[in-house]
């Protein structure tokens, strides 16, 4: 129940019912949205307009300009509170996908909880919050777009679109199809989605291959930067402003760069520390028997063994930079 301690389950057939008895749903999904984020929503939103009903999705962070090709095929607008405040009283619905905290939606949350509007979570990450008043959650799930797909699937509602759409979530958050979750299964889903029409080359293109200049260079200086700790065992790089600034970066050209980090022979964990407007932001990676969860739950986050994170609001980067340093240094001590 929204507001408790409680998280309301959903089953997929449950999901179907919600989605079936609405007229009108908004949806949104997390701040600094990334493939999977975007992939969902847009899946979301064209599946269900296809039924007929009115969808739209609402976004409160800039789309990323390698995801364009997202908001253009699904319609995906950046939330502007005098243009969209008033959807929240007259919506059936606010479906929330590929994050499970209020904080993740930016203003749309308070914009919501003023509404009253009745809010489900598609999700597969650990540790939800108790906020909303429904959750379908899969944590074995490799990204949100597996859930989706299955939704939407079982309803024979794949269409070119949907399934780029969903191809694009997999294929992100699966690091191009090499991290744990990539099962056999997954492999089976994303033949589906090519039979459906998804060309590979071209999502691939668009998504790593199409990066600006300014990105090159901010790589360039944040590699120059990288700490290695622990004996090798792990690293640390940071983006501050200074950085974003040198090199005319944006915060969106900061996604993937924390994987360089653990592409080093020896290192086994690695985190990202990124000044953010009003805040910081640490992304945490490991591998082999080295759980990364843990660490990223003491700075308030949350995410996967391998794959973990945390927004800290109003947070001093050096000060952070200095506490991250510490946690992954206590990793290994002892070993």
């Amino acid at each position: 129940m929204r507001g408790g301690d409680s998280i309301p389950m959903l089953t997929l057939a449950d999901l179907r019912e919600e989605l079936r008895g609405a007229a009108s749903v908004l949806i949104t999904t997390h701040l600094n949205p990334d493939g999977d984020a975007l992939g969902s929503a847009g899946a979301l939103a064209l599946f269900l307009r296809a039924r007929g009903t009115q969808a739209r999705v609402l976004v409160d962070w800039p789309i990323p300009e390698n995801l364009h090709f997202l908001r253009d095929g699904a319609g995906i607008e950046e939330y502007d509170p005098a243009q969209h405040d008033a959807l929240f009283g007259s919506a059936d619905l606010l479906v929330a996908v590929d994050m499970n905290a209020p904080s993740r939606m930016g203003r749309i949350a308070d914009v919501a909880a003023s509404a009253g509007i009745r809010i489900l979570v598609i999700d597969h990450h650990l540790d939800p919050r108790p906020f909303a008043d429904g959750y379908c959650l899969r944590s074995d799930a490799c990204a949100t777009a597996e859930i989706l797909f299955d939704l939407i699937e079982a309803e024979e509602g794949l269409t070119p679109a949907i399934a780029e759409a969903l191809y694009t979530g997999i294929l992100t958050d699966t690091g191009s199809f090499r991290f744990e979750r990539t099962t056999s299964r997954v492999f089976r889903i994303a033949a589906e989605l090519l039979d459906a029409g998804v060309q590979p080359q071209d999502v691939y293109r668009r998504i790593y291959d199409e990066y600006p200049m300014r990105r090159t260079r901010l790589v360039g200086r944040v590699l120059a930067g990288i700490r290695s700790l622990a004996d090798g065992r792990a690293t640390l790089l940071a983006v501050t402003k200074e950085d974003l600034d040198a090199t005319d970066g944006l915060i969106e050209d900061v996604e993937n760069i924390v994987n360089y980090g653990l592409s080093i022979r020896g290192v086994l964990a690695t985190a990202l520390v990124t000044e953010m407007p009003g805040g910081v932001k640490v992304s945490f990676r490991s591998r082999g028997d080295v759980s990364i969860q843990p660490l990223a739950q003491r700075f308030g986050g949350g995410g996967h063994r391998y794959a973990a994170g945390a927004t800290l609001d109003g947070a001093d980067v050096a000060d952070i930079i200095d506490r991250v340093r510490r946690g992954l240094q206590e990793l290994f001590d002892g070993q």
